[in-house]
């Protein structure tokens, strides 16, 4: 698959005299349990312009909880960061703001979306929007706490869309001073079935003038360009990245006239580089969490990482036993000849991958 659009540009956000400039539309979005930092991290080295944090309990925040603290830490140098804090209560939206703006994140989100059930029976999340009044004190407060800019995520309703409040309610956001809005065109009740309803992304587009990010069913670069198309500045991609760092580069390649492939890696060469970004998964994750914990928090990765290989069985199950770094390492070493043998090169791919690779390396 191939696409010949125009190269989307970069895109701004804006707050006060502050201007952060997106280099382009393809951002990582918040994922809990799948994108920490130690993983964002490696996103951004290839290519990922921004990245959301996975949700951070505002509450958990203020009672310094220590895996919490972890999760909210970032180093400025490694890219842009966005803070994605939840909760119901603007005192400790407010805190948690602070803290995230003193850790070095360059913008706050307010989570007004999330559909889990622990999460929205506390009044946080998608619940917000059962709540307008208080969802309005909520992004006050963080608004009053700090100077970075601060936007919100949200779904387009709890029951069903309510399409006059929703264009009020966007409308009262706007004009308090978010620098951004985040829509996942579905319900609370929705969850993550049936389709997103991306028509909704063209008429919200008109209705505001900050920048307008989309997120739901992104699962190719024809997604992409379709939420573009309707008038979004930039598109959310989460699960799409679990185990694929190089799902942005790719997709950024394909929409500026590349090819597309879905399955990935499909040659040797691919596979060499894939399984080198697992290796530096695993030490990015140990230097963040220490050697036990960070081969922990690895796991899952793991097992994502290894999604189209079909011996990806008896490896993850030997990872379980692992807790220290060498071993991982030489189990990663071990996954290289049997999936590779199960590769047919496509030597068109291969060269295709190298021109790319030697391309980046020249703008380096």
């Amino acid at each position: 698959m191939s696409f010949t659009h125009p190269s989307p540009g970069p895109w701004t956000i804006k707050r006060g005299q502050t201007t952060l400039t997106v280099d382009h539309p393809i951002i990582a979005g918040p994922m809990a349990g799948g994108l920490d930092p130690p993983y964002r991290m490696i996103l951004h080295r290839i290519g990922c312009p921004l990245s959301f944090t996975e949700m951070i309990s505002a509450r958990a925040v203020f009672e310094e909880a220590g895996r919490t603290n972890r999760l909210f830490s970032w180093l400025p140098d490694e890219g842009m960061s966005c803070a994605q804090i939840f909760g119901s209560d603007p005192g400790y939206l407010a805190h948690a703001a602070s803290e995230m703006e003193r850790f070095g994140h360059h913008m706050i989100d307010l989570n007004a979306g999330c559909p889990k059930r622990k999460v929205y029976r506390t009044g946080a999340g998608s619940a917000l929007l059962k709540d307008p009044e208080n969802l309005l004190k909520c992004v006050g407060s963080i608004l009053d706490a700090v100077k970075v800019p601060v936007g919100i995520k949200m779904r387009m309703g709890f029951h069903h869309l309510e399409e006059r409040s929703l264009k009020a309610l966007v409308s009262d956001l706007q004009g308090m001073g978010i620098s951004y809005l985040a829509m996942h065109p579905r319900t609370m009740v929705q969850q993550f079935s049936g389709k997103a309803d991306r028509e909704l992304i063209d008429r919200m587009s008109s209705w505001t003038d900050v920048p307008l990010i989309a997120s739901g069913d992104v699962r190719s670069p024809e997604d992409i360009m379709d939420y573009l198309g309707r008038g979004a500045k930039a598109v959310m991609v989460a699960r799409g990245l679990l185990g694929d760092p190089t799902w942005i580069r790719r997709a950024m390649a394909a929409l500026t006239g590349g090819s597309w492939e879905d399955r990935y890696p499909r040659t040797r060469v691919q596979l060499h580089h894939h399984l080198f970004l697992l290796k530096e998964h695993l030490a990015s994750s140990v230097e963040w969490y220490g050697e036990e914990r960070g081969v922990i928090e690895f796991r899952p990765h793991f097992g994502w990482y290894l999604r189209n290989f079909c011996g990806k069985r008896e490896f993850r199950n030997r990872l379980y036993s692992l807790t220290d770094v060498k071993g991982v390492m030489k189990l990663i070493d071990e996954i290289s000849p049997v999936w590779a043998g199960s590769l047919h090169d496509d030597q068109s791919l291969i060269i295709q991958s190298m021109i790319g690779a030697h391309r980046k390396d020249l703008s380096e």
